[in-house]
């Protein structure tokens, strides 16, 4: 069974894969692979420095994220350049990971699953959904400023529109144990 995991920015996916993964389920975090590519691969970190410029490349190697996700938050055109350049790997990346155990039970959490049209290369999908007053808060906690926050959320297909394309949705408004609680029920109807 592979579960392919989607939901707004700041909706809790993190939190969501986390508690299939206590249930036994290996896990992929595609935005950990992005980091990763532009932390250290050195053919992403160039294409990405000759597309963007040398204002988003580190002295110390690697991508500046902030950097470059002030430039790609605020132009499509900049974000679609982007998105061309990591997606392939990414996708790449998570489908040799589940590759090597066919048979096994996987998570991945992908943001723009339905966005990229990639809900049939998994056999199940599940949206982790909140509202946008959490999904704000969420990202103020983490440093990012409302403003940006809500460009951010802006920038992604409507949450309800995820859980309405999404077999299953998981409301993460309440406790952690809310949310196990949803992946239970979840696990044992499939």
């Amino acid at each position: 069974m592979v579960i392919g995991l989607t939901g707004g920015i700041g909706s809790g996916k993190s939190t969501a894969r986390a508690v299939f993964v206590a249930q036994g389920y290996s896990s992929v975090d595609t935005d950990a692979i992005v980091h990763s590519l532009l932390d250290s691969d050195e053919a992403t970190i160039q294409e990405v420095v000759e597309a963007f410029g040398e204002g988003v490349w580190k002295p110390e190697g690697g991508v500046d994220r902030k950097a470059l996700g002030s430039i790609v938050f605020s132009d499509a055109e900049a974000l679609g350049l982007l998105e061309a350049i990591l997606h392939p790997r990414v996708r790449e990346f998570w489908e040799t990971e589940i590759a090597r155990d066919p048979d096994g039970d996987w998570v991945v959490e992908i943001p723009l699953l339905f966005e990229k049209n990639l809900q049939n290369r998994v056999d199940f999908t599940v949206c982790v959904f909140t509202d946008l007053s959490t999904q704000v808060e969420r990202l103020e906690r983490k440093g990012i400023g409302r403003a940006q926050a809500l460009a951010r959320i802006d920038r992604q297909m409507p949450l309800a529109e995820k859980a309405e394309r999404a077999d299953c949705v998981l409301l993460n408004e309440g406790s952690l144990e809310f949310l196990e609680d949803q992946v239970k029920t979840l696990l044992a109807r499939l």
